[in-house]
């Protein structure tokens, strides 16, 4: 019968039961045979019909019968149920103890599931299977009979029994699936890490804490000269690949790395097992504390290239100051931007003195207006040949020369610079002069002295096509960076980077036109970094107008000032004692952090100079509240509670006369050259246009407080992280692109760009040439459109065109001014940008539009 103790017979079957199943526990890693065996050795064990392992779900309410014997269809692994309080099921998982219910249809004591009256069962006996230390239960063991009976004491301990064995069971079967999900990424990752080191253009090592190596890459292997056996064996270290005057940075650079973890890029010679060199640049990091590697460059060409290229400009000065004739180059214009050794030694003029039109001080100044108007004149049809006179300051006296120029043309014919020549022909002039004033009286003379004055002047000619020899050969020449600046605000920062930009790209297309195109990059990099500096410099002038394009977070004012305090420290220097007077808890501000992060660093140093003999920096910040008096001076903000972040120093303070003007752009007290005056502007604005407030307190003599105010944010904001970039794979090869930008080289930039991704660019300058390219009823998948476009028509009207035709078609918008109204949500990306990021942006619409 059902739950009868049954005397030893029962108990007898109740060992077996424990033993077999556990037996099965320790042999199967099938937790579905595991359960329905325990199920079906449980019935066994109590003579029931059914029995079953409920399980706990995720919500710790529901239970899902996980597995059971003597069910119907549809039961196991499909029915679930409640285990809230009032059920047998949640009290056996809330006490932990055992419950027997011997006759379910007059049992009051708790509400039993629905399933299983519809199968007819009438007593049943519920026993928790515990989780692990402080976890909670894994579910519920229940035996279940279709007759009304008894459990006896004994049967509800084998219960309890047999429910921890099943519960020690799963944790097993947790713990060891757990054990081979995690040796299943060890080797995976061991496998990709082992696919990257066997990149063919990078050499990698792998070295011990004692800086013993152990292995290397193909790459490395062949690089040096050596088999992979030497290396594992052990027979291959660094002084077998390390020229001997290289050892000892060799030996620091390892010891760096050992006290750091990691070290600094370093180029040196390395030596094959032949005893040939070459150059490799090297990095390297420890991995963990007992391995380290590190990745190395063969960048051998490129410093022969570059040894090569100071050996040629090395003989050109030498033929420029080899020669007697005077060398310089110019603008179009005429002014100066270089001049030859010659020169300044003849005129006396200091290299500097003789830039832009300093020249002309060397000018008689009877010639200067008629070489001036010469130079205009070869400025319009591209020829220059003028005599003038110029100073000779060894005697003290002018001296008669011939200027000849060649221009440098850019690719519409343009003049962009001459390269020229003076040459002296004072005896020549001198010679005229003569002839002119004796006329016939001096004919015989002249005569005599023809023969000579011919032999003169074909030396002359001689001279002159050696010249112009020299002066093609000069045309190869480095351009020489431009001395001297431009006073007066932005027109000075945005010359000195227009003229970095200008020669690094014309070196670049004469290294292009050279066929030495290896050699562009060198060219491009600087007018990149200069482009980079323009940028930031606009970006600065965008954040004085608040019209900067922020991206604002949620941010704890107090945690990132604590988080720059190392920062600030290095900054500012060892003289400057740094004071932080921080909170803890307080309500965040909604700002752009890496804006703010920036004003304060620009805050601080503003500090550091006003103090040059050392003294304490403080910052301090601490909650306001601001009432409609307190801001009725104020644009931007509104009245509420703040974030008040206060710097302060113990400087020499401002006059009232500096303190009226410390926003204004522009506006700087320090030396020329130590500072643009856009600094104080940049905070100025920043902070107005995240709705907050600046105020400004000095006393000459007794220091400066600047407290920057931004409004506590209280309601929630979405989050605005984004997500995973998607592959750029999933974008399609020739899809159709319409770009409108009427500035033709950007244009023809970006449509260059996305044709190298395999799209399919249709190109226009204006609203109206655009709207002309859809009526071919092309399909179009994403629109890029500035939006200041001429002749009518701006980008966002053209975006409204578009979309009438095909309301699906993805829109992104290019701009150089954050305050263009756009429609909410629109994509947007600010100029200058770079051709990888816009790439990767229209990657990413094409990849989101299409469900990618």
């Amino acid at each position: 019968m059902p739950g009868h103790d049954g005397g030893s017979d029962a108990l007898l079957r109740q060992q077996t039961a424990l033993a077999r199943f556990g037996e099965l526990a320790l042999r199967s890693d099938d937790l579905d045979e595991i359960l329905t065996e325990a199920c079906r050795l449980v019935s066994e064990a109590l003579g029931t019909e059914m029995s079953k392992v409920m399980e706990l779900q995720a919500d710790g309410e529901t239970l899902l019968v996980r597995a059971g014997v003597g069910w119907g269809p549809g039961v196991v692994g499909v029915v679930t149920t409640g285990s809230e309080e009032g059920t047998s099921e949640g009290h056996a998982l809330r006490t932990g103890a055992p419950l027997i219910s011997t006759d379910l249809d007059h049992d009051e004591r708790f509400r039993f599931p629905r399933f299983l009256i519809e199968q007819g069962v009438k007593a049943v006996a519920n026993v928790a299977i515990l989780g692990a230390d402080g976890q909670r239960p894994y579910g519920v063991l229940q035996v279940d009979s279709r007759t009304p009976c008894e459990f006896g004491e004994g049967d509800t301990a084998f219960l309890s029994t047999y429910a921890n064995m099943i519960a020690a069971a799963v944790q097993r079967f947790a713990a060891t699936t757990d054990l081979r999900e995690r040796e299943a990424r060890l080797r995976e990752s061991e496998n990709r890490f082992r696919r990257i080191s066997e990149i063919e253009t990078v050499g990698v090592v792998f070295f011990d804490a004692d800086r013993r190596i152990f292995d290397a890459n193909t790459m490395f292997l062949r690089m040096v000269g050596v088999a992979h056996g030497d290396v594992a064996a052990g027979r291959v270290q660094w002084e077998d690949f390390t020229p001997p005057e290289w050892l000892e940075a060799t030996r620091a650079a390892l010891d760096d790395l050992g006290r750091a973890g990691q070290r600094t890029p370093l180029e040196r010679e390395y030596m094959r097992r032949d005893g040939s060199r070459w150059w490799g640049l090297s990095a390297a990091r420890m991995l963990d504390p007992a391995v380290g590697v590190e990745l190395v460059l063969d960048v051998t060409d490129r410093k022969q290239a570059e040894r090569a290229m100071q050996d040629s400009e090395a003989r050109l000065r030498a033929l420029v100051e080899g020669i007697p004739q005077l060398v310089f180059r110019s603008r179009s214009s005429g002014e100066r931007i270089w001049a030859s050794r010659q020169w300044t030694d003849y005129t006396g003029l200091t290299d500097e003195g003789s830039l832009g039109l300093g020249w002309l001080d060397a000018i008689h100044p009877d010639d200067r207006a008629a070489t001036l108007a010469a130079w205009a004149e070869a400025e319009q049809d591209g020829h220059l040949a003028i005599e003038h006179r110029t100073f000779d300051a060894a005697r003290g006296q002018y001296s008669w020369f011939q200027t000849r120029a060649t221009p440098l043309r850019d690719e519409a014919g343009r003049v962009i610079e001459w390269f020229g020549t003076s040459t002296e022909i004072d005896d020549q002039v001198r010679a005229r002069e003569v002839l002119a004033l004796h006329g016939e009286a001096l004919e015989a003379e002249v005569a005599a002295r023809t023969a000579d004055l011919s032999r003169a002047l074909d030396s002359l000619q001689n001279e002159m096509m050696e010249r112009e020899r020299v002066e093609g050969a000069l045309r190869h020449m480095q351009k020489m960076e431009a001395v001297g600046q431009l006073t007066g605000g932005i027109a000075h920062d945005f010359n000195n980077m227009l003229q970095g930009i200008a020669g690094s790209l014309e070196m670049a297309q004469r290294r292009a036109r050279e066929g030495r195109a290896e050699e562009t990059l060198r060219f491009l990099r600087p007018a990149q970094q200069a482009l980079d500096r323009a940028a930031g410099l606009t970006r600065r002038l965008l954040a004085f107008a608040r019209r900067q394009r922020l991206e604002p977070r949620l941010v704890d004012a107090d945690a990132l000032v604590a988080g720059m305090a190392d920062l600030i420290r290095r900054t500012v220097g060892p003289s400057v004692r740094l004071d932080l007077r921080l909170g803890d808890g307080r309500a965040p501000v909604l700002c752009d952090p890496n804006q703010l992060e920036s004003a304060l660093l620009n805050l601080c140093i503003n500090a550091r100079d006003a103090m040059p003999e050392g003294g304490v920096l403080s910052l301090t910040t601490t909650d306001v509240t601001f009432g409609p008096a307190d801001l009725a001076q104020e644009e931007a903000a509104q009245p509420g509670d703040f974030v008040m972040i206060s710097v302060s120093d113990s400087g020499k303070g401002m006059s009232h006369d500096v303190l009226d003007r410390a926003f204004e752009p522009f506006f700087t007290t320090k030396p020329l050259g130590q500072g643009t005056g856009l600094g104080l502007s940049q905070v100025y604005g920043f902070v107005q246009q995240s709705g907050g407030v600046v105020r400004l307190e000095s006393t000459s003599g007794q220091g400066t407080i600047v407290r920057i105010c931004l409004p506590q944010q209280t309601r929630p904001v979405p989050d605005v992280t984004p997500g995973k970039a998607p592959d750029p794979r999933a974008a399609r090869p020739g899809q159709t692109v319409l770009l409108v930008d009427d500035e033709t080289i950007a244009r023809e930039a970006v449509g260059a760009r996305l044709g190298e991704l395999g799209y399919r660019v249709l190109e226009a300058r204006d609203g109206p040439a655009a709207l002309e390219l859809l009526e071919s009823d092309v399909d179009v998948a994403l629109l890029i459109t500035d939006v200041g476009l001429p002749n009518g028509m701006n980008g966002r009207q053209v975006a409204e065109a578009v979309r009438e035709r095909h309301p699906e078609t993805p829109v992104l918008f290019i701009t150089g001014y954050a305050g263009t109204d756009l429609p909410p949500g629109s994509e947007v990306i600010d100029k200058p940008f770079d051709l990888d990021t816009l790439a990767r942006r229209v990657q990413s619409m094409l990849v989101h539009d299409h469900g990618t």
